[in-house]
């Protein structure tokens, strides 16, 4: 699984990070990583996975270790391996199923990670 990263993510940073009276309150390193990512295409850490947000894993001359990508950064989802899955706020896992939780049973505790017209490929 993979993202692109939308290619005005450091301009998205900075205008998330600078308040109505124009004071930044960013940080510069955050802001150097946007840059160096931004309209690349990262692989996803798919060991852990949410519905807004996305633990990358290390990038070669960037992170050497994974960074967290929040959803509005994301221009497109690669080979998303979340549909048909959700997490469980119940027992607080993976389930492998968006209609039963494959771990405790329960249907109605149910959150998708992804619905279905969310994501083009």
């Amino acid at each position: 699984m993979k993202i692109q990263i939308k290619k005005n993510a450091k301009e998205m940073y900075i205008a998330d990070n600078t308040d109505f009276e124009g004071n930044y309150f960013g940080n510069d390193q955050w802001e150097q990583v946007m840059e160096k990512i931004a309209g690349k295409v990262v692989e996803v850490d798919t060991e852990q996975l949410f519905k807004h947000e996305f633990n990358t894993k290390p990038i070669e001359g960037v992170a050497e270790e994974g960074i967290r990508v929040m959803e509005e950064y994301v221009e497109k989802v690669i080979d998303d391996i979340r549909k048909g899955k959700a997490h469980c706020e119940f027992c607080n896992e993976t389930s492998d199923s968006d209609k039963v939780c494959t771990n405790c049973g329960r249907i109605d505790y149910l959150e998708p990670f992804v619905d279905e017209y969310e994501y083009e490929e």
